[in-house]
């Protein structure tokens, strides 16, 4: 259990290609629940380069699907996500070519989050004071972490779920603790016995591996595009900083280090600064959406920049 509010506006997105229709579920328009992620996909050779959301912006890259049939599989592609924070309302995604800029109306839809009372050690809650520059030195170090560049997508085929346990406490969670209001709740809290294995969700480099007050042992992997999972309260770690992980490979196992009730995984995400529901990632790839080339005559890049200046 964890509450870091490094909130922010993300997104990837995945570009378009000729993927059979049961691999990729197209969508008609773009939406998303607050919280929520995106895979869009545009056509190989699409001249699209950046997608502008106002607040973040996110470089397309060429992408292929883990063993494509022969001119399938092929796409550029980049993340789009919110932060649960965000506001439910419109928003305009900008698709940047080399010569012209589109405009795609994005919807964020409201969702509902829970409200958790839980009883931990007063330290946790009002921490020593003699604590304080340790706090402050691991909050840096975290942030940093969580603050990979931009870079290709490392991960060419579907996500799954770090374990198999009970989820007891929701993403974007209100929390109070010992009755006093903290930091909303960033990820999913996983009960499972202690020993249990904890697996990397997907191919990645372990940006952070270390022990915190509060997140215990902790493991953090870049999966490109943005996008960073998170891992706490680990009763050990498999993997140190630097290293290429896979899909599947034990990164440690379940544990009960810092600010917990019990043995636990704190499961989280973070793309781009936004804190992200973790467990929308394993239908990332299967609900990936579709989206075209630019259009003739919908504007131009500069003029994009221009009207986003106005805002």
């Amino acid at each position: 259990m964890r509450g870091r509010r490094v909130g922010a506006l993300v997104f990837v997105l995945l570009l378009f290609g000729s993927m059979p229709s049961s691999v990729f579920a197209a969508a008609p328009a773009l939406s998303l629940p607050q919280g929520g992620v995106l895979l869009v996909l545009f056509p190989w050779r699409s001249s699209i380069r950046e997608v502008d959301l106002g607040e973040t912006t996110g470089q397309v890259y060429p992408w292929i699907l883990e063993n494509p049939t022969e001119g399938e599989g092929r796409f550029r592609a980049v993340l789009v996500g919110v932060d649960f924070s965000h506001p439910a309302g419109s928003l305009n995604l900008r698709l940047v070519g080399s010569d012209r800029t589109q405009v795609e109306p994005l919807s964020v839809t409201k969702r509902s989050f829970q409200v958790s009372r839980l009883s931990v050690a007063r330290s946790f809650v009002t921490p020593p004071a003699s604590f304080l520059r340790r706090l402050a030195r691991e909050r840096a170090v975290i942030l940093k972490a969580l603050a990979a560049p931009d870079a290709p997508l490392k991960f060419h085929k579907p996500f799954v779920l770090p374990l198999s346990g009970r989820v007891t406490h929701d993403f974007g969670a209100y929390r109070y603790l010992n009755g006093r209001p903290m930091a909303r709740h960033s990820g999913e809290d996983i009960d499972a016995p202690k020993g249990t294995p904890v697996h990397a969700t997907n191919d990645g480099v372990v940006r952070l591996a270390g022990r915190f007050y509060y997140d215990g042992n902790m493991v953090i992997v870049d999966h490109g595009g943005g996008l960073l999972t998170e891992y706490l309260h680990m009763s050990d770690m498999a993997v140190r900083a630097g290293d290429r992980v896979v899909r599947g490979e034990v990164i440690g196992h379940v544990g009960q280090t810092g600010r917990v009730t019990g043995p636990v995984l704190h499961y989280g995400a973070v793309l781009r600064g936004a804190h992200i529901n973790p467990m929308l990632l394993t239908g990332l790839v299967r609900q990936a959406v579709h989206l075209p080339d630019l259009g003739p005559g919908r504007g131009t890049a500069a003029e994009a920049r221009r009207e986003g200046g106005k805002r």
